[in-house]
């Protein structure tokens, strides 16, 4: 197993591909596992107890799929040789992925500047901000091309 892990969050966004770019680059010489970890964003956050449980089928095909992405967005991980495996977890993004990191004893939390969100998202992103002004390990916020 590598000496020092990365965590690196992945959502299928041209900031998230940056971020990708960045540990196929530089995790080899650094001798890192990346983490690529996905947060799906459904839960009793948004919806009533009621409601979760009606849509249990709908939220589980859901997850196969955004398992199946994520294997699919790490493909180029595995394409450079860059030792990694992949985690989906539920939840909000930033304290998942800052768990995800504590959990890892992760050296490092890597994401994009911009992901998949809307006008919130327009300068920084507010996953990369939350994780800049919270995380409990080191943040590398990588911009887009």
């Amino acid at each position: 197993m590598a000496a020092r892990r990365i965590v690196l969050g992945v959502d299928g966004s041209i900031g998230a591909a940056a971020a990708l770019d960045w540990c196929i680059q530089c995790a080899p010489p650094l001798d890192a596992e990346v983490i690529a970890v996905h947060v799906l964003d459904v839960g009793p956050l948004y919806f009533g107890p009621a409601t979760i449980a009606a849509l249990q089928p709908p939220i589980a095909q859901v997850r196969r799929d955004r398992v199946a992405m994520l294997e699919k967005w790490a493909e180029p991980l595995a394409d450079a040789g860059v030792q990694h495996r992949t985690e989906l977890v539920d939840g909000l993004p930033a304290p998942q992925l800052d768990q995800v990191a504590i959990d890892e004893d992760a050296d490092l939390i890597v994401v994009g500047r911009r992901g998949t969100g809307g006008f919130a998202e327009l300068l920084l992103g507010s996953v990369p901000h939350a994780l800049a002004h919270h995380a409990h390990r080191p943040v590398l916020i990588v911009p887009a091309a």
